[in-house]
Formats: structure tokens, C-alpha cells, sequence
């Protein structure tokens, strides 16, 4: 027989792993648009290390994984404060692409939205 039950007490602290309890999107989700980015956090993967960044609140919360060094060198700042508001834009280096933070109040161009569509186009593409 069962002498002592407790009962269950909700915790109001949420714990950082809490931010990653959520479905996750890709980053496709968030490029050229205005985001509250909540925390980040690497996480090991089949494909290595990998950062697992996220992003909204309540119900509309989510968060995606991302290999990029510029992203990477951002988000994981030693003066970094969450939340922070941002917009990521793909930006061409030449005959390649990768992604950059701009600022929230950064208008989105022509430009920014052909890169985008460009990357779109050519990510699923292998090396040949």
C-alpha cells in the first residue's frame, strides 16, 4: 500500500530546454521577417553539432537548426541577451550564398527577396 502521494506542482520557472519543446520549422520560416529570437542552444545531431535556435512566443513558439558561422558567431555572443528582435536575409558572397542578422528596422529590398528565392531554388541541389 501506498503511504505518502504527492501531488503534482506546476513549476513556473521554465527551464531553457523549454524553449526547445516545440515543433520545429526550418530556417526558411524566419528569413525576411521581423523575429523575436528566444534562445539558442547546440545541440549534437546526426549530421554533428549543430545550432538549434529559437524563436516566438506562446503558441506560435518554434525554433530551426542552422550550420551557418555567421548565424553561429551572432547568436552565440557572450553579451547576447534574449529576447532580441531581428531579421535574417540571405546575402550573396560572390557566387555563394549564406545568411546574415540585420536589424528588425532593416527594409526588405528587391534583393532580399531574390537572394531568397535564388536560395530556395538551389538548396536542394548536390554538387555535381
Amino acid at each position: 500500500m501506498i503511504d505518502e502521494i504527492e501531488d503534482f506542482v506546476e513549476e513556473e520557472n521554465i527551464s531553457s530546454n523549454d524553449l526547445f519543446d516545440c515543433e520545429y520549422t526550418s530556417i526558411d520560416a524566419v528569413i525576411n521577417l521581423v523575429t523575436v529570437f528566444t534562445g539558442c542552444i547546440e545541440r549534437q545531431t546526426g549530421n554533428g553539432t549543430r545550432l538549434l535556435v529559437a524563436y516566438g512566443e506562446g503558441i506560435n513558439r518554434s525554433a530551426f537548426y542552422t550550420d551557418s558561422k555567421k548565424l553561429r558567431d551572432v547568436f552565440l555572443a557572450p553579451n547576447r541577451k534574449y529576447p532580441f528582435r531581428a531579421v535574417i536575409k540571405v546575402v550573396s558572397y560572390g557566387n555563394m550564398y549564406g545568411f546574415r542578422l540585420f536589424s528588425p528596422k532593416s527594409e526588405i529590398t528587391d534583393e532580399d527577396e531574390a537572394n531568397f528565392g535564388f536560395y530556395k531554388r538551389t538548396k536542394n541541389r548536390k554538387s555535381r
